[in-house]
């Protein structure tokens, strides 16, 4: 089996066949239910045994609270940069009509 682990020994990704970039091997005991409990960072290995990882925090579905002025300039970005893309395609949409119409001669 290879493991994925980070800095904190915590166990990122794993895989039984092939390769991952970055991981280990690991020639030990499994949890019985590693694969149905597994979450990144849920495992961990500790003195080359995989345990429960004692500080795992399950993510919160919760989106993160933005300032709402934050979130203002934010979405004034996002308009500025789609607008911005807009004009870029409309500028090579013209270059390439252009060229077509100059072959059509």
């Amino acid at each position: 089996m290879k493991l994925v682990i980070n800095d904190k020994s915590e166990i990122l990704a794993f895989t039984v066949s092939g390769d991952v970039d970055n991981s280990v091997e690991y020639e030990g005991e499994v949890p019985e239910d590693f694969r149905d409990k597994f979450k990144s960072k849920f495992y961990m290995l500790a003195d080359g045994v995989i345990v429960e990882n004692p500080d795992y925090v399950a993510p919160s579905d919760t989106p993160p609270v933005i300032d709402p002025s934050k979130q203002d300039k934010i979405n004034v970005q996002i308009m500025l940069n789609q607008a911005k893309q807009k004009e870029n395609q409309d500028k090579f949409n013209a270059q390439i009509l252009l060229k077509l119409a100059g072959g059509m001669k």
